[in-house]
């Protein structure tokens, strides 16, 4: 597992915790819009909980090594 492992998920699930509204096109009611973001957020939490296990990962699996 390299660190570019570790960066896209996380890098992402901030992107989307962030700015959730970069991923979809504004069309419709504000409220469909504020659900898409909700939606998004919690989807972006989850890959950020991975990328926070995948450097768990990474710690233990250097100290094995050295």
């Amino acid at each position: 597992m390299n660190l570019i492992d570790v960066v896209i998920p996380l890098g992402i699930g901030l992107l989307l915790v962030v700015r959730p509204q970069a991923f979809f096109k504004p069309t419709g009611s504000q409220e469909e819009s504020t659900k898409r973001s909700a939606t998004l957020r919690k989807i972006g939490w989850m890959l950020i909980a991975v990328g926070a296990l995948y450097v768990v990962i990474v710690v233990v699996r250097s100290g094995d090594a050295a």
